[in-house]
């Protein structure tokens, strides 16, 4: 493997970890809320909530990014990436975008 392969997969892992730390204290702190904006459903959610730092590093260790970007839309990309509708309205929009895309499942 060449420096360059194990900096790449160094830095996914970070990214995993960051992630999953963060997705737990936001489903510590309001779960619904967390739910609604990662994605999860409520099973997931849960699962998540209960990893052992143990178990949330080893699952941090994968070689693929666990969290997932939900632009699959153009128009989600345009209502992200413009300043048509403003502030909160557009924040709001783009929530609203987000939520609707369904996460893809793991098999």
């Amino acid at each position: 493997m060449s420096s360059s392969s194990g900096n790449l997969l160094a830095e996914i892992r970070e990214v995993n970890l960051s992630y999953l730390l963060l997705a737990q204290r936001m489903l510590n702190e309001d779960f619904a809320t967390a739910t609604f904006r990662l994605g999860f459903s409520s099973e997931v959610g849960e699962i998540m909530r209960r990893l052992t730092l143990s178990q949330t590093v080893r699952l941090a260790s994968s070689s693929s990014l666990l969290c997932q970007f939900r632009f699959d839309e153009g128009s989600l990309l345009t209502a992200v990436s413009e300043d048509a509708l403003g502030g909160v309205l557009q924040q709001a929009h783009t929530t609203l975008l987000l939520a609707s895309q369904p996460v893809e499942q793991i098999g």
